[in-house]
């Protein structure tokens, strides 16, 4: 042994417990680093992939613009692809409406979501590309001719060159989809094609697009309302200036720290620890003549060594948490995800966690290192660092081994520090991360038990109610439900005056509204005549228990508000107040009784396309069926990506927080072995030892979980208003089943942690306790 720090691995060697703890409490600290960066970074991958698939892979698009400025956009230097994407013009093919879009061939397969399917993409003016719904439905084939009324009403012959890929918009509008040739849209265009038409970009990578974005706006003179951003992929991005995801951007940002910290407080805590256990091999060293810079080295090359173990593990364990978390999405549904990446490597989470992980052991060794360089040779040869107690502990209040139990905890001003902090950050996290999953709920409306997956409706005609019965007799029909709708009701409250668009629902309706209330309640509008639910919205004045006068044709109307919601089904646009639903009594009164606007299926298991068609027998020729399948099918996509991940950072935060107080508080005993020897040798039972060992456990556990309620519940409320309530007017409680969840968990891990620890103290001899090495 050429120097005093080859000391570091023989002195290991002997204490092989002691460090395998401390590069335990480093690998869970490297995997919450890794695993929550690395899901992270395959979320946004798989979403970033979703919202190319759904919405095409573009950054902006502009409107208004000339052809010489298109052509002078696509000369820049920073533009990966460009082109126009012409829409806004409609026909008509086999008695159903036709929207055309027209687009060269690179900008339709990227710029835009659609997807050709079989065949060729037309070049010629008189060539077209039909969805594949359509091409069914009519039984043509590829090579056909297909007459098509354009929109100056003339009926045009085209030659179907191939088809495309059914997307949830057409099948949601129940229009035929027919993509020609960009010369050929030209041809047919309309002044609707004006507002329908946009031309699309893709920069380069590495590009900052908002700066790109302002140099457009100055070189071309555009206005704000001429550029509109691909607001779902530049805010995966992370160069979105839309509000919410500046609001998402600030929120990751803290939950990024609240990790770090975590990380942080678990690897000091158990450095801490052992420098408290080492404390007389720490002083042997000084009186050997080791300086304090030694001893300091001694213990940060300790940390090193023990983050060359740890790191890796922690690493590959982060790892492999990603990959089953994408695993799963795969085995929920191949053909829906077939964009997750999978066994790839997140390098964003495996440099974060290898760079974090040595700084944050790095770190967290200093201040220990310090503590163990002022060891006193003197004091240090009884194996007690701490200066002597001046107070004894207090037994009035409890028996004499929980009180000494409590005292130990206490008594050590860092140590007790660092062992709260330990507990309550993990509940801090938690609830911090919890608010995500509301704002994943809240942002996922296709997923809510309303959402239909088939809407019939008859433009300005209403739908015959008995209608509802005729389709709930159809094999595959789970549920039927109807909405009556009348728009732009005058509303005047006070002195301010508004327009509202008054909904009804029936009692199933009702019942689903109850997880969208924000306020007040659903009973009196369901039950009740004069009574009103409202939906929220961005200035709301109104209030539970306002009156409003609506003015309608059978004359003025009194209605009270009884609830506000967050969300609702409609099928016309809102007023300057919102909507207004009310029961079908409510709304008779009111309104009379004209019929259903819309009226709302869902299918059973057993629902398939044959029971789409046999509904579609029971209408008439006006009537218009919008299938939500595939668009429901979609957000359920999105849903469970964003699902997976989020749920995944709180089993990752809970699981960790286990292990964390198992490994915390096996160190925090084994640091006192030795002196519960002592307590032992002069007469203190096994059951003593457990009552006294238990008290100072739950002491830590109680004050972390004080400390991390006291701080958690205002960060749970700051992040919930500043990402739900200002977008969806829900008002902030207390997650009580959260809070419970994983202060139970703490408390609960911490019963258990000691219960090792304290049987293998009983086995040993009370000699071998009082002479266990330090």
């Amino acid at each position: 042994m050429k120097s005093y720090l080859g000391l570091v691995p023989q002195y290991e060697k002997v204490h092989k417990k002691n460090n395998r703890i401390s590069v335990i409490c480093i690998v869970l600290s490297v995997l919450l680093v890794t695993a929550i960066f690395s899901m992270a970074d395959m979320a946004i991958r798989a979403q970033k992939n979703y919202f190319i698939k759904t919405q095409g892979e573009y950054h902006i698009s502009l409107t208004d613009i000339d052809d010489e400025t298109a052509a002078l956009l696509n000369a820049r230097i920073d533009v990966s692809l460009c082109g126009w994407v012409l829409q806004g013009c409609t026909g008509s093919l086999g008695g159903k409406t036709v929207s055309f879009v027209g687009a060269n061939e690179n900008a339709f397969t990227t710029l835009t979501e659609m997807n050709i399917q079989t065949g060729t993409y037309p070049t010629d003016e008189n060539e077209v590309l039909l969805n594949e719904a359509a091409l069914n439905s009519l039984g043509l084939s590829i090579g056909d001719t297909v007459s098509i009324s354009i929109p100056n009403g003339s009926q045009k012959e085209y030659f179907i060159t191939g088809t495309f890929e059914d997307m949830s918009s057409l099948l949601k509008a129940d229009v035929y989809g027919v993509a020609l040739s960009e010369n050929g849209f030209r041809m047919i265009a309309d002044e609707n094609a004006k507002n329908g038409s946009t031309f699309r970009i893709l920069f380069k990578n590495g590009v900052s697009i908002q700066n790109a974005i302002e140099e457009i706006k100055s070189t071309y003179g555009l206005n704000d309302e001429q550029v509109a951003e691909n607001t779902a992929l530049l805010g995966l991005m992370g160069q979105s200036e839309n509000s919410t995801m500046q609001s998402l951007y600030i929120v990751a940002a803290f939950l990024v720290i609240l990790v770090l910290i975590a990380g942080t407080v678990m690897i000091a805590a158990s450095f801490n620890t052992n420098v408290l256990e080492r404390v007389q091999f720490y002083g042997l060293l000084r009186c050997l003549g080791a300086s304090k810079k030694q001893v300091q080295h001694f213990v940060i090359l300790q940390g090193i060594r023990q983050s060359i173990k740890g790191v890796p593990i922690g690493l590959i364990a982060g790892q492999i948490i990603t990959w089953c978390a994408c695993l799963l999405l795969k085995y929920i549904s191949l053909d829906r995800f077939s964009e997750i990446p999978l066994f790839q490597f997140s390098w964003i989470g495996l440099i974060a966690g290898a760079i974090i992980g040595f700084l944050i052991v790095l770190l967290a060794s200093l201040a220990p290192a310090k503590k163990a360089s002022r060891v006193s040779p003197v004091t240090a040869i009884s194996g007690n660092m701490e200066l002597a107690n001046k107070r004894a502990a207090n037994t009035k209040l409890f028996h004499v081994e929980t009180s000494m139990g409590i005292f130990h905890a206490l008594s050590g001003k860092k140590n007790l520090f660092l062992m709260t902090c330990s507990f309550a950050i993990s509940i801090m996290m938690f609830l911090s991360f919890q608010v995500m999953v509301v704002f994943l709920n809240q942002g996922m409306p296709a997923l809510s038990s309303s959402a239909a997956d088939i809407s019939i409706s008859k433009g300005n005609t209403y739908l015959n109610n008995s209608l509802i019965q005729e389709i709930n007799s159809i094999s595959g029909v789970d549920k039927v439900y109807g909405r009556m709708e009348q728009s732009d009701l005058t509303a005047s409250y006070n002195d301010e005056s508004g327009t509202v668009t008054l909904v009804s629902y029936d009692d199933i309706q009702f019942k689903w509204a109850k997880d969208d209330l924000n306020n007040g309640s659903i009973t009196p509008a369901q039950e009740n005549e004069g009574y009103v639910l409202v939906t929220y919205y961005d200035g709301m004045t109104w209030n539970v228990g306002d009156t409003v006068i609506l003015g309608t044709a059978k004359g003025n109307k009194q209605v009270t508000i009884a609830g506000i919601l967050s969300t609702i089904n409609a099928q016309n646009s809102a007023g300057s107040n919102g909507y207004m639903i009310c029961s079908e009594d409510t709304f008779s009164d009111i309104i009379g009784n004209p019929g259903y606007t819309t009226i709302d299926i869902q299918l059973s298991g057993k629902g398939n396309d044959d029971t789409v068609n046999s509904i579609k027998n029971l209408l008439t020729s006006d009537s218009f069926i919008s299938d939500k399948r595939l668009s429901n099918s979609e957000s359920q996509s999105s849903y469970y990506t964003g699902a997976i991940f989020i749920y995944g950072f709180l089993i990752i935060i809970a699981l960790i927080t286990v292990f964390n107080i198992f490994n915390s508080m096996n160190a925090s005993v084994a640091s006192r072995t030795r002196q519960y020897g002592i307590m032992r040798s002069i007469g203190m039972g096994t059951n003593q030892l457990y009552k006294m060992i238990a008290a100072e456990a739950i002491t830590y556990a109680v004050l972390g979980c004080i400390v991390g309620c006291v701080l958690g519940l205002p960060l749970n409320k700051m992040m919930f208003l500043f990402l739900i309530t200002d977008k969806w007017g829900i008002d902030w409680s207390i997650p009580v089943s959260s809070l419970l969840l994983i202060v139970l968990l703490c408390l609960i891990s911490a019963a258990i942690a000691i219960g090792r620890p304290i049987k293998q103290i009983s086995k040993m001899a009370i000699v071998d306790t009082v002479k266990v090495q330090q």
